[in-house]
């Protein structure tokens, strides 16, 4: 069907919460993100765009991996240069709420990217729905999860 942006977005998260909470498992947060953020932080960074999807699958090692491990793959397996790199880095090293995508939205780099503009308004958005639903506090935005 049609429904408005993120709308299902957010009521897919207020359903695993619910799940989760019945099932008891003690203290957790769901980690959120948005591919049009990734786009655009990397075109922010310098990442050719024909490169954007095998850093994209570097950057998802960062929930296992250091970032310096990270970084040297992007530079040695990936064809990434350094300085490009070390700008994600600056990034991928984020999470929080909506303060936090106020502070990327004013952003130098990432607020001259259509798609990282995008993706930020979307995240804001569903931060938004997510407070409405009543469980923003279960959730954090992290710009490492890829």
């Amino acid at each position: 069907g049609q429904y408005d942006l993120m709308v299902p977005d957010a009521e897919c998260l207020k359903v695993v919460i619910e799940i989760l909470d019945t099932l008891d498992i003690g203290q957790y947060v769901l980690k959120v993100n948005h591919r049009r953020l990734l786009d655009g932080m990397f075109e922010s960074c310098g990442v050719p765009a024909d490169k954007f999807r095998t850093t994209c699958s570097t950057v998802d090692k960062l929930d296992k991996s250091p970032w310096e491990e990270v970084r040297t793959e992007m530079i040695n397996e990936k064809g990434i240069n350094p300085e490009a790199a070390d700008r994600i880095g600056e990034y991928v090293r984020l999470n929080g709420g909506t303060e936090l995508v106020n502070k990327l939205l004013e952003d130098e780099k990432l607020s001259k990217s259509k798609a990282a503009v995008e993706g930020l308004e979307g995240i804001k958005l569903l931060l938004e729905y997510c407070e409405l639903f009543g469980i923003k506090n279960k959730i954090l935005f992290d710009l490492s999860l890829a």
